[in-house]
């Protein structure tokens, strides 16, 4: 089992910029590189820094997947998977998909993003201050995953789709190649790369990590961890037999398998077989942001911002699936997951189930069986949520297996968007190219950056 959980270390967060803008220009932002990086614990300090902010609730300690899947929703009673009843304007806007350019999640996502590439850059740079070879090449492998992972869902949120019949010309993010130690009198102006630019320094960066992490490295980012993550970008861009590779070398040889039921693949506290990549929270650090928004009060949520919707349960056709029953009440009669019932719980980031879920699709577009039918893949799923075995599968279950599997883990809008999907919401139809379904550029850089171009709408 390769379980990578990232510990929050709130205090190693100092270590590195946490600006209040990529591009704000603040005496306080600037790294003092004389006391950090002068020494090998300096730099890897730097590290796992950049892995607790990788873990802050605006990014992959939540918001990321609930931005996705509130992004995704139809918002119409009889067809959404989630309804939103939270009080929280900026989550209300992307819900509606009425946002504007000053939305505070769009922007915390986009500048605590930007902080964690930094920091990674700043390992990259430094990482010649690590004595020993071997512990230099993992660091600096560490720093590229983490690098993929997160330009991979900014270009994802902020650009319009990656669509494999097309040069993929459009503007994606800003690909920032160095590290910033000095903001104060500096113009960080540039213009936004292409998605095509982005997605080749997304593979290039976990092509680089896989190759070089160790197939075990504790709590931290290991080889099939990337390879894994690999298989989910392979999959966005619908280069199918790229993904199939990944995810079967991820399968056959991670160590991974299904955790026995629905209720330990959740709300765990220490290493499980199904987990590849999590985040790790404690009652001392950490900020789960799905058990806030999908919990209720006496489980340490809101009461309940995000409800499961009548769309979700309209896709069971099995009335034994467990999945189908897998939520509570809250006292106002909304049903609530039960993915997210602890607050200290790991959020999962990647799910060896998701694997299974890429291989048999990638299988089933090729019309190949590599490493297992995609048959024996879903019922693998099917059988541990107490569902009827399929004999044979088609795309469209597959894809709908996805959606009951995957559901409240961030992978609706992103799932929509690769299948060219459009969202039939309450006032009009989004087509998976709409302007609407992409964020905006936040105010705050677009009143910084003089070369920078907004998204159309906004």
């Amino acid at each position: 089992m390769k379980n990578i959980k990232i510990f929050l270390f709130a205090l190693l967060t100092t270590l590195f910029i946490s600006c209040e803008s990529e591009l704000e220009l603040n005496p306080k932002q600037s790294l003092d590189s004389s006391t950090v990086l002068t020494s090998e614990s300096g730099v890897k300090q730097v590290l796992v820094g950049a892995y607790a902010n990788l873990a802050n609730g605006s990014l992959y300690g939540g918001r990321t997947q609930i931005m996705a899947d509130l992004l995704g929703a139809t918002g119409r009673s009889s067809t959404t998977h989630i309804e939103w009843y939270g009080t929280f304007a900026g989550f209300g806007d992307i819900y509606a998909k009425n946002m504007t350019s000053d939305n505070s999640f769009a922007e915390d996502l986009y500048r605590e993003s930007y902080d964690v590439i930094n920091a990674t850059n700043i390992v990259i740079e430094n990482a010649a201050l690590i004595t020993n070879a071997n512990d230099r090449k993992i660091a600096v492998a560490e720093a590229k995953f983490i690098q993929g992972l997160v330009y991979f869902d900014l270009v994802r949120f902020f650009a319009l789709p990656f669509d494999a019949l097309t040069p993929n010309t459009q503007l994606g993010v800003i690909i920032r190649p160095k590290a910033i130690l000095e903001y104060q009198g500096v113009d960080l102006s540039a213009e936004r790369n292409t998605v095509a630019e982005v997605y080749i320094k997304v593979i290039s960066s976990l092509r680089d990590a896989y190759a070089d992490l160790p197939v075990s490295n504790g709590e931290f980012a290991d080889k099939y961890a990337a390879q894994a993550l690999l298989a989910r970008v392979y999959l966005q861009q619908q280069n199918y037999p790229a993904a199939l590779t990944a995810a079967n070398d991820a399968i056959t040889f991670g160590g991974y398998s299904l955790s026995s039921t629905l209720l330990s693949a959740y709300n765990h506290d220490t290493k499980q077989p199904e987990d590849v990549f999590s985040i790790a929270i404690t009652s001392q650090t950490g900020d789960n942001q799905v058990n806030n928004s999908h919990a209720s009060t006496t489980l340490g949520g809101r009461g309940g911002d995000i409800a499961i919707g009548s769309g979700y349960f309209s896709r069971f056709i099995d009335p034994n699936d467990q999945r189908s029953k897998f939520f509570y009440e809250n006292n106002l009669g909304d049903a609530l997951t039960l993915k997210y019932t602890n607050q200290f719980a790991d959020v999962p980031v990647i799910r060896f189930a998701e694997l299974l879920l890429i291989r048999a699709e990638a299988n089933t577009r090729l019309t190949s069986t590599l490493g297992a039918t995609p048959a024996t893949d879903i019922n693998r799923i099917r059988t541990r949520a107490g569902a009827s075995n399929f004999i044979t599968v088609t795309l469209a279950q597959i894809l709908n297996e996805r959606q009951l599997e995957l559901a409240f883990e961030g992978f609706w809008i992103h799932d929509l968007k690769r299948n060219k999907t459009s969202i039939v919401g309450q006032s009009r139809t989004f087509l998976f190219t709409d302007p609407k379904l992409v964020f905006p550029i936040p105010l705050r850089e677009l009143n910084t950056n003089k070369k920078i171009t907004p998204n159309p709408t906004y």
